[in-house]
């Protein structure tokens, strides 16, 4: 089956990865009929999967997200005994990379309940924020912080076109199947000189991203680039470095052309063959520690991985989280504990962590080590 990029329009695509099993998980761990599907695109590297059978509805009523109290948010970092949330860092990460004019026109594209925008307004009181996204849920949460004039749902206002200084989009772009229309019409937003920043999932620093059925779009830094570059954006920048597991990007209406990030191919094979070798990996630890109660730590989308492998699911007993906010929760029918309220039961930890940081998080963790648990880790070398 020939699949077009959905970045660069070439037939030059292959399917690397099938899932084994015809059960998918969303971002948001909800499971979903339908095995995952992922092709490359060796024209600009770019991942993707097949759209959604309804996309306008699943993201109008379906997907809701961090609605379950207003300063809901997801943990980025634990630093010592401080948890650094997702919303902190990103605010963090635009104030030291673009520079806010007095005054300036700023729209937060696909921005959910606007928490990014709540914070940056009470920072910067002078800027202009206005809010678009294609849900009516989240209009609630801006009544709190901005005026209904500014704020847009569905369809883009016609005097919004060429006015903007800024536009930011935070994890939406690879949620939408034309990314490449979305692109060309932000760039209209946009007055002459004027800044899209954003940040997208990084297939290849976080290997989550690549099985997420809801991310139609998995970018590396060179189909991102050329996403912008198609899209009429100039002075490009994108880094790997400043938000784990994700690539950061700016991009401008005006100024120099930026070169090409080189086309890599082989990375992301990599990545899902990792995908492939994990549900082994799982049932082998199953099998050796059957007898044993087990608990997941992460109830984020790892863990909700874990939890779909597990075939024998009544050893599963509780799922570990640092947040708050997951904290008494449920998952799989399963608990959701603080980790200090681990049951004393409890002999094997699977670690539903991203595993380019899990074992460094876990390792930092004394009471695992004083309560001698089994730690089943995602990659080789449990």
């Amino acid at each position: 089956m020939t699949m077009k990029c959905s970045v660069c329009n070439s037939c030059a695509t292959a399917l690397i990865y099938e899932s084994a099993s015809d059960i998918s998980l969303t971002s948001l761990c909800q499971f979903q009929y339908g095995k995952t599907k992922i092709w490359q695109c060796s024209a600009c590297g770019h991942l993707f999967g097949r759209e959604l059978s309804d996309t306008r509805g699943y993201y109008s009523t379906d997907y809701r997200i961090l609605l379950d109290h207003e300063d809901e948010d997801q943990i980025y970092e634990v630093q010592a005994d401080r948890i650094v949330y997702r919303i902190e860092h990103q605010l963090d990460t635009l104030l030291s990379m673009v520079d806010f004019k007095n005054g300036a026109r700023f729209l937060d594209y696909g921005c959910a309940k606007g928490a990014m925008s709540k914070r940056l307004i009470a920072t910067r009181p002078d800027l202009q924020i206005h809010l678009f996204d294609v849900s009516e849920s989240y209009r609630e949460y801006w009544r709190s912080f901005i005026g209904h004039e500014r704020c847009a749902v569905d369809d883009i206002p016609e005097d919004w076109k060429s006015s903007f200084d800024i536009v930011t989009s935070f994890f939406a772009m690879e949620h939408i199947p034309d990314p490449l229309a979305t692109a060309r019409m932000i760039r209209d937003l946009l007055s002459d000189g004027g800044c899209f920043y954003g940040i997208v999932p990084d297939p290849l620093g976080n290997y989550a991203d690549l099985v997420v059925i809801d991310h139609v779009n998995h970018f590396t830094q060179s189909s991102l680039f050329c996403l912008l570059r198609q899209a009429g954006f100039e002075n490009i920048h994108i880094s790997r470095d400043v938000h784990r597991g994700a690539l950061v990007f700016k991009a401008s209406t005006t100024g120099s052309t930026s070169i090409s990030p080189t086309v890599e191919l082989e990375e992301a094979r990599t990545a899902c063959a990792f995908w492939m070798s994990i549900s082994n990996r799982i049932w082998v630890a199953e099998d050796q520690y059957a007898d044993k109660a087990a608990a997941i730590y992460g109830s984020g989308f790892y863990g909700a991985y874990i939890g779909s492998l597990l075939r024998r699911p009544g050893n599963l007993r509780c799922f570990l989280d640092a947040s708050p906010f997951q904290q008494g929760k449920q998952l799989m029918a399963r608990p959701i504990f603080a980790p200090s309220a681990l049951p004393q039961d409890i002999e094997v930890l699977y670690v539903g962590l991203n595993p380019a940081f899990a074992r460094n998080i876990i390792s930092q963790m004394d009471w695992i080590k004083a309560r001698n648990l089994v730690v089943v880790y995602l990659d080789e070398g449990n």
